[in-house]
């Protein structure tokens, strides 16, 4: 649940579509494609980190999920879940409220996309029955017979109806269907306290690595608005070296020794347009 994975999963919201190959039903798909990111963390430290759910949400559409999540995290929020999906369903402000009431979320953005259509053929069998034919014979027989009392003549009339029955057939048709798909996302966020710091950090890329010539540090890529970070001026895109005399090695190890600066005045040792910079933070405490 560290600020850091919470900001950077939203750049994998792409990456992690469940296929949906149904269309309109009772589900609701928010519900079952949730990825919770407070899984696993203790209960005291989630109560530590988020406010309580204000028991109300309120949702937002929006066409870029990382700018505007960006802005919300900023603004002092936490994302602590997504659902994303794809497929010719749909999905009503009641699903996405329904969710939002589970999770205790304040804030949900969704987005939806038309991705298209694609033709398909669904086989239609039908049985066509046999065919019934029906023929009448008709005609006279003739018939004589010689004795020694004489000779008979005889002669007869006849008629008669036969019915015949072909075995019945199975056809088959390729009926075409068009289905229309759409990409569906919706991150869900909570009100958090107010940091001891108050920056969401990525580790250096191998650009980076290279032009500074070092493997370590945590780049700032967003201070969270009238945090402690905000207020003594530490910008986007500085790198963070050194937390007093304790040298910063990753994004994870900044975020593992923070706590012990809670309520204090650090020096924080940043790297901007690199230049080392030292800058006296008056760090906040913890709740």
């Amino acid at each position: 649940f560290p600020y850091t994975t919470l900001f950077r999963s939203m750049k994998k919201t792409s990456a992690l579509l469940a296929i949906l190959l149904l269309s309109g039903c009772a589900t609701n798909y928010v519900s079952q494609y949730y990825r919770d990111y407070t899984a696993g963390v203790a209960k005291s430290e989630i109560s530590r980190i988020l406010m309580p759910f204000s028991g109300s949400t309120e949702i937002f559409t929006t066409t870029d999920q990382q700018r505007d999540g960006a802005s919300l995290a900023q603004r002092g929020y936490r994302m602590i879940g997504e659902s994303a999906f794809e497929g010719g369903v749909s999905v009503t402000n009641a699903h996405l409220m329904d969710q939002a009431k589970n999770v205790g979320a304040d804030i949900v953005l969704y987005a939806s996309r038309y991705q298209g259509s694609s033709q398909s053929a669904l086989p239609f069998v039908q049985y066509n029955p046999g065919q019934t034919s029906t023929t009448n014979s008709t005609g006279v027989a003739n018939a004589s017979a010689y004795g020694p009392a004489g000779t008979a003549y005889g002669r007869a009339t006849y008629s008669g109806t036969s019915t015949t029955t072909s075995p019945g057939t199975f056809s088959t048709t390729m009926i075409p269907v068009t289905t229309h798909r759409y990409s569906y996302g919706a991150t869900f966020w909570r009100k958090a306290f107010p940091p001891v710091f108050g920056v969401s950090t990525e580790i250096l890329s191998a650009e980076m690595r290279k032009a500074l010539q070092r493997n370590t540090g945590a780049l700032v890529v967003l201070v969270v608005n009238d945090s402690p970070a905000f207020r003594a001026n530490v910008l986007p895109g500085d790198v963070i070296v050194a937390l007093e005399e304790t040298s910063i090695i990753s994004p994870e190890h900044l975020l593992d020794i923070l706590p012990q600066f809670s309520g204090t005045r650090a020096v924080v040792t940043v790297l901007r347009d690199g230049a080392e910079k030292k800058i006296e933070v008056q760090m906040g405490s913890r709740p």
